[in-house]
C-alpha cells in the first residue's frame, strides 16, 4: 500500500511515519515555505490509497493560519479528486480546539456545539467542513494537547516548554496560580489512534473522533510532577493572568469504536519527555 503524510516532518507526523512504515510505502510531504502547488501535489498524491493529513500551521498571524489549514486542505483535496487513486481516502488531524474551550465543567463529547474561539479552531473547524463536502471517505480526529519526545518548546505543548526551561534550570513559568486544566495526551497513543483508524477494518465513515485522556490535569500537577525528576526546578507564578481555558474531551467513541485507550499515565510521559531533553544539548 501507498500512503501520503502531509506534516510528515512536525511533531506528530515524524512519529506517525515512523510507525507506518511498517504498513507500506510511505510519500511524505513536509511542510514548506509556501503552499505546494496542484502539479507539485500531483506526483505526492499519484498511486496513494490512504492520507494522513497532519500539515497545517498552528503559529503565526491570523492569515498564515487560515491559509495554511483551509487552503492547503482545500488544495490537497483539488488534488487528490484530480490527480489521486478513486479509492483515495483520508485521516485528517483536527483539534478540540474546534470547540468552545473557557470555563468548560462537563466533558466534552462529538456531539458538543462546533463553537472554536481562536483563528486556529476557526481554521481546523473550515478545513473539517471541507473534507466532509470533498466526497472522499474520511475519519477526523481532534486531538488533545498532544506531548512527548521531539514536542516543541514554546510552540507544540506547555509541558514540552516547561520540560525544557527544568533541564535548563529556568524557572518553571505560570500563569495565575496554575489552577487552569487541560487534557494531556502522549504522542505514541495518539499515533496508535491514527494507525488503528487507518488499518481497521471498519471503513472510513465520515465521522469524527476526539483523541484525549479524558482527565482533567492542572498546569500545577504539570509543574510538582516534572518537580519530581528534576529536584532542582523552581517555579514562577504570574499572577492576574491565568487564563480562562480548563476542558478535557471524551475519547469514549473512539475507544467504543476501535478498541483503544490510551497506555501512557502522565507521570512516565513526563519522565520520557524529561529524559528527551536532557539528551538535547
Amino acid at each position: 500500500m501507498r500512503i501520503g503524510v502531509t506534516g510528515a516532518s512536525g511533531f506528530i507526523g515524524s512519529h506517525l511515519t515512523s510507525a507506518l512504515k511498517n504498513y507500506g510505502e510511505v510519500v511524505a510531504l513536509s511542510r514548506g515555505k509556501s503552499l505546494p502547488s496542484l502539479a507539485h501535489l500531483k506526483s505526492f498524491v499519484s498511486g496513494v490509497e490512504l492520507f494522513f493529513h497532519l500539515g497545517g500551521v498552528n503559529r503565526g498571524t491570523d492569515e498564515e493560519i487560515l491559509t495554511g489549514n483551509v487552503t492547503g486542505t482545500l488544495r490537497l483535496l483539488e488534488a487528490i479528486k484530480k490527480y489521486g487513486e478513486p479509492s483515495a481516502r483520508l485521516l485528517f488531524a483536527s483539534s478540540a480546539q474546534v470547540y468552545r474551550l473557557k470555563n468548560r465543567v462537563a466533558k466534552i463529547s462529538e456531539a458538543s456545539a462546533l463553537q472554536p474561539e481562536s483563528i486556529y479552531g476557526v481554521s481546523k473547524k473550515s478545513a473539517e467542513d471541507l473534507i466532509r463536502i470533498s466526497g472522499l471517505p474520511f475519519t477526523i480526529l481532534r486531538l488533545a494537547n498532544v506531548y512527548g519526545p521531539g514536542c516543541r518548546p514554546e510552540y507544540n505543548s506547555v509541558v514540552a516548554t516547561l520540560c525544557q526551561r527544568a533541564k535548563k534550570k529556568l524557572p518553571l513559568k505560570i500563569n495565575g496560580q496554575g489552577k487552569q486544566n487541560r487534557d494531556f495526551i502522549y504522542i505514541d497513543d495518539v499515533v496508535r489512534a491514527f494507525v488503528l483508524a487507518g488499518f481497521n477494518e471498519k471503513p472510513l465513515a465520515g465521522k469524527a473522533y476526539n483523541i484525549s485522556s479524558g482527565q482533567m490535569t492542572s498546569l500545577v500537577k504539570i509543574v510538582n510532577t516534572i518537580k519530581g525528576f528534576e529536584k532542582s526546578a523552581t517555579v514562577e507564578f504570574k499572577p492576574g493572568v491565568e487564563d480562562k481555558v480548563s476542558y478535557c474531551c471524551d475519547a469514549n467513541r473512539f475507544k467504543r469504536d476501535y478498541g483503544w485507550k490510551p497506555k501512557t499515565s502522565l507521570l512516565q510521559g513526563i519522565e520520557k519527555s524529561i529524559k528527551y531533553f536532557r539528551k538535547i544539548k
